[in-house]
């Protein structure tokens, strides 16, 4: 399964005080790659009673290509493109396209001596696609619709051929932490990753630090290094943990054997690829930026579930040997138990492949951690000395304070240097590390000893 990324959801709030309320935040309104100009003087877009967008009818109309015309006496504000008119009366709950009318739930409304127009449906009766980016609080029209679905899966094509590329991730993650004398501590961090991918053979090399935010105090951790190799029956794990006070690194390794890695892994595996293209529900085009010297198309893809969870079991149906039968059925119904996900994905219009992408894992998060909670309380055997209710009122608080803790987690990636990555060989600290049992024993050993100190 390709990396893949979530967007962050925008929640428009607003007090009615008569039949309109101009919302507070700036809305913009796009065509193509270029922004409306909006502004006082051409009106400014607004949020309707029914969560509609409104937009300056002249300017958006004008932006457009249209010509615009004003019927006082019916008080029908009218556009015309090529052979198709569309009249937009005021204070009424539809639009007409030659000669047709067409319901719509919101109506047009005239403030301070301009026309505000129900965008969405009038576009859509000249043919546009409307979209709204809820993260840039903009309504994306275009012109010309295409299939953006196909965009998405073509860059896959192009992406299951890479031979190399350098990836830069950076995992926000915020909570509410009790902190035992009842007030709440706000912890906020930042993971910052880099990595280096090659795809035959399979080799990963990557580090990590950790950037803590307690209560404004901000805290610098370098993490670890990591490499990860792929054989044909066996997955490697070189991990080296930095100690906070001395900055070493003490090296681990973990081999998994398993005939189904190779298959897993491989790019080229065409029943993987068509469950991974079956798992995208539905894809929006949410226009094309400048960044620095390259155009990046955005697209929001929302991801099927239902689809994913038979991706998901045909990946671990591969490496049932390593996976323990209950393990493999609990992850199976974590799966099973998400919501579709949303996530932002940006291609570079010059190469039409994956530059970027945004996930917001933080719904995803709640879902799982309430199965879990579930899970935990229809299979957990009462403990001598406890009764029924009291192990329900012990979840019901545990779940509570998972609810209080309010985590949220988004992750930002963007690929580097496609099939130009910058080669490497695996350290030999690394290659010389001690197995991860023989680490989890001195872990185990150190703590016993400083329990014998502390007694």
């Amino acid at each position: 399964m390709k990396k893949k990324g979530f967007v962050l959801i925008l929640a428009l709030i607003l007090t009615m005080s008569s039949s309109v309320v101009f919302a507070q935040n700036d809305i913009t309104v796009r065509i193509d790659a270029a922004n409306v100009e909006l502004n006082e003087e051409f009106g400014v877009p607004f949020i309707d009673e029914n969560n509609r967008t409104l937009v300056p009818f002249a300017a958006t109309l004008e932006a457009y290509g249209a010509d615009i015309a004003w019927d006082g006496a019916t008080r029908t504000a009218k556009a015309t493109k090529g052979d198709i008119t569309v009249e937009v009366p005021i204070g009424e709950n539809y639009i007409v396209k030659n000669g047709e009318k067409i319901e719509n739930d919101a109506v047009a409304v005239v403030e301070g001596d301009r026309t505000y127009l129900p965008i969405r449906k009038v576009m859509e009766a000249f043919g546009a696609d409307v979209q709204w980016d809820q993260d840039l609080k903009t309504v994306v029209i275009t012109p010309e619709p295409f299939d953006a679905k196909s965009k998405i899966i073509d860059a896959y094509e192009k992406q299951y051929a890479w031979k190399n590329y350098d990836m830069y991730m950076l995992m926000n993650m915020s909570m509410a932490v009790p902190d035992g004398t009842g007030t709440i501590q706000e912890i906020d961090m930042q993971m910052e990753m880099n990595a280096t991918s090659f795809m035959n053979p399979m080799k990963l090399k990557a580090d990590g630090n950790l950037i803590m935010n307690i209560e404004g105090n901000k805290f610098l951790q370098p993490l670890m290094e990591m490499y990860m190799v792929a054989e044909e029956n066996k997955f490697i794990i070189y991990t080296g943990m930095m100690d906070p006070n001395t900055g070493d690194l003490t090296w681990m390794k973990q081999e998994i054997e398993d005939e189904g890695f190779a298959e897993l892994v491989d790019p080229n595996n065409e029943e993987i690829q068509a469950l991974n293209e079956q798992s995208i529900k539905e894809v929006n085009y949410l226009g094309t930026y400048s960044d620095g010297n390259r155009n990046l198309e955005k697209y929001k893809v929302t991801i099927s579930f239902d689809a994913f969870d038979e991706l998901m079991k045909q990946s671990m149906s591969m490496v049932t040997n390593t996976i323990a039968d209950e393990d493999l059925q609990m992850s199976l119904d974590l799966i099973s138990a998400l919501e579709d996900m949303t996530y932002i994905l940006y291609i570079d219009e010059s190469t039409g492949e994956f530059a970027k992408m945004e996930m917001d894992l933080s719904s995803m998060l709640d879902s799982m951690f309430d199965q879990i909670i579930n899970t935990a309380a229809m299979e957990t055997e009462i403990p001598e000395g406890l009764t029924e209710e009291e192990l329900e009122e012990f979840n019901n608080m545990f779940a509570g304070l998972m609810e209080s803790m309010n985590i949220k987690m988004d992750i930002v990636g963007e690929y580097l240097n496609i099939n130009t990555a910058k080669d490497f060989e695996i350290s030999e600290e690394a290659l010389n590390a001690i197995s991860m049992e023989e680490y989890l024993e001195g872990v185990v050993e150190a703590l016993e000893e400083l329990q014998e100190v502390n007694e």
